[in-house]
């Protein structure tokens, strides 16, 4: 098994914002990856993202250094049917907390919530000890959490994964 280090090893603080970027950028298309072959996580949180630092890369040819690694796939599932068409599901005990305590949701639909706040949690660290946010990417974070109200059919309170992905390239 490869060694990875955890997101919070990624030195945001002095980071150029497209530095910040990219990462979202690299997330976001594992997610629509995974989407796109009709599976959810169902447990993204900034734990089971980790990244590939220098030192990871060189114990370990595998590895890329730089790039975004998904982990832990225990709650996740294969879908009948694509983003966009599939209905509410229960959630399995995952780490972010779902809104309004809401149990039933699209899952797909609810890894793009989760991205949300892990891209969330990101920008606070980017932004500690920086004078504002860059408006835009909070703006656009408050787009993929949504506004939830616990459809029970497929989820349109937030963009699929690949229409976010194509919206970022836009939005940056």
């Amino acid at each position: 098994m490869p060694r990875l280090s955890e997101l919070n090893a990624i030195y945001l603080y002095d980071a150029p914002l497209t530095f910040l970027v990219d990462l979202f950028l690299q997330i976001l298309e594992g997610v629509e990856y995974l989407h796109s072959r009709q599976i959810a996580h169902l447990d993204l949180c900034t734990g089971n993202i980790l990244a590939a630092v220098d030192k990871d890369a060189v114990h370990d040819k595998r590895i890329e250094a730089g790039k975004i690694y998904s982990i832990d796939f225990q709650m996740s599932r294969q879908l009948r049917l694509p983003p966009g068409q599939q209905p509410a599901i229960l959630l399995p005990e995952t780490q972010v907390r779902p809104p309004g305590g809401i149990k039933h949701f699209d899952p797909c639909s609810w890894d793009v919530y989760c991205l949300g706040d892990v891209f969330q949690r990101r920008l606070k660290k980017y932004c500690f000890m920086r004078p504002g946010e860059p408006w835009i990417i909070r703006r656009y974070i408050r787009w993929l959490t949504g506004t939830e109200r616990g459809c029970m059919a497929s989820c349109h309170c937030r963009p699929t994964a690949r229409r976010a992905r194509q919206n970022s390239l836009v939005v940056w």
